[in-house]
């Protein structure tokens, strides 16, 4: 396909930073390279264009990729990242706002926004934008969703666990009987002298009162 005139320098100065541009479309350009934020490869590229109408798709050697539409004053970029779901962002512009804006280049939210429930889905108008261009699916030309692996499940195997009262009871030896206690004598009976309070001798009579 030809390159539309207007965007000649565009490609020539992209082409300059070792990125690779196509027009895959008239007044759209695909560049391709070794980046991490294609984002802001698509925002400079339209910051870039000025005024002139222009659309960018940005894929990175990890394949990801966004597309950035510029129709003063409204912005539109859509970014997708491995299978993760597509991301929008309309915004519209003053005239003092250039689309690389940092705010814009670091992906935050901005006054500019336009803001949608739930959050990051097309809006009408930003599909309209698009149309301008005969873009009517946001992916770049080529591209293939990744394919994502169903990790495998691991196969449970079942074992039956004894519960505790599975467990075999202790059986308690008995206990041997005490042997029975000997019988206490009883304690002698000492007599004593009534006189001098000694004990007696055996005969019972007092050795010293006698």
């Amino acid at each position: 396909m030809e390159t539309t005139p207007d965007l000649a320098d565009l490609i020539d100065q992209l082409q300059g930073e070792e990125y690779d541009v196509t027009e895959p479309l008239p007044g759209v350009l695909h560049v391709t390279g070794r980046f991490s934020n294609p984002e802001r490869i698509a925002l400079r590229a339209a910051a870039d264009a000025g005024d002139r109408v222009v659309a960018v798709w940005a894929t990175s050697h990890h394949d990801d990729w966004a597309l950035v539409a510029w129709d003063r004053p409204d912005l539109v970029a859509i970014t997708q990242k491995g299978a993760t779901p597509q991301r929008w962002r309309h915004r519209r512009l003053p005239d003092t706002l250039r689309p690389d804006a940092q705010t814009f280049l670091e992906g935050a939210s901005s006054p500019f926004d336009i803001v949608t429930r739930p959050k990051h889905q097309p809006t009408p108008a930003a599909r309209e934008i698009l149309a301008r261009f005969d873009i009517s699916d946001p992916p770049p030309p080529g591209w293939e969703p990744p394919v994502v692996e169903t990790p495998t499940i691991p196969t449970v195997r079942e074992t039956t666990v004894p519960t505790a009262t599975d467990k075999p009871k202790r059986v308690s030896t008995p206990r041997a009987p005490k042997p029975p206690a000997k019988p206490v004598a009883p304690e002698p009976v000492v007599a004593i002298c009534p006189t001098c309070f000694v004990a007696l001798p055996a005969t019972g009579i007092c050795d010293n009162c006698s």
